[in-house]
């Protein structure tokens, strides 16, 4: 569901809920009916400063009209249709699972590390959090100022806005899975 659609129908759901009608709304408010009634049927864009006011008198958040649980379980993502990322001389090579999802505000990808590989990123946003499973071998991580090794079905959960590091420091290919979590 778009976001425009989202703020008409979680506006009007509020309303509702509060048994208001929009006549009340619209007037406490200080917004004209008709502009209202655009808002709630997803023709019209509504401001800050009317979302503002809105929330004031529905007395809740205004990040609450932008809640968007157009959620549908079931999706596929076939490995063929991701290109891996390959960094460290080839050694590591990184490949998308499932992309960025606004409204699990997740993502994950797998991790391989080929012999002596080390994996480095670039600390994510404040507040991400990582979920490492290792799927297969051995690897050693550095996070939050901690060392862990982590053997095949392992796990482990970190802030990802901090640095952190994998090293394979054995002689096979390890790979992990990782799922990243952007709190609000």
């Amino acid at each position: 569901m778009d976001l425009n659609r989202a703020v008409a129908e979680n506006i009007k759901r509020i309303r509702k809920s509060k048994k208001l009608s929009i006549e009340r709304l619209a007037a406490e408010a200080g917004v004209s009916r008709s502009m209202l009634g655009q808002i709630e049927r997803g023709e019209a864009n509504p401001s800050v400063a009317i979302l503002g006011k809105l929330a004031a008198v529905l007395k809740v958040p205004a990040e609450l009209f932008l809640e968007n649980d157009s959620f549908e379980s079931l999706a596929e993502y076939p490995e063929a249709g991701t290109k891996p990322v390959r960094m460290d001389a080839g050694k590591v090579v990184l490949r998308e699972n499932f992309g960025y999802d606004e409204v699990t505000r997740m993502e994950s990808r797998f991790l391989d590390l080929y012999i002596s590989a080390q994996y480095t990123p670039e600390p994510a946003v404040p507040g991400c959090v990582c979920y490492a499973t290792q799927l297969a071998g051995t690897v050693t991580l550095t996070a939050e100022g901690k060392e862990f090794r982590l053997l095949e079905r392992d796990a482990v959960r970190f802030a990802a806005d901090q640095p952190y590091a994998f090293r394979n420091l054995n002689n096979t290919t390890a790979r992990l899975l990782l799922v990243y979590r952007y709190l609000k």
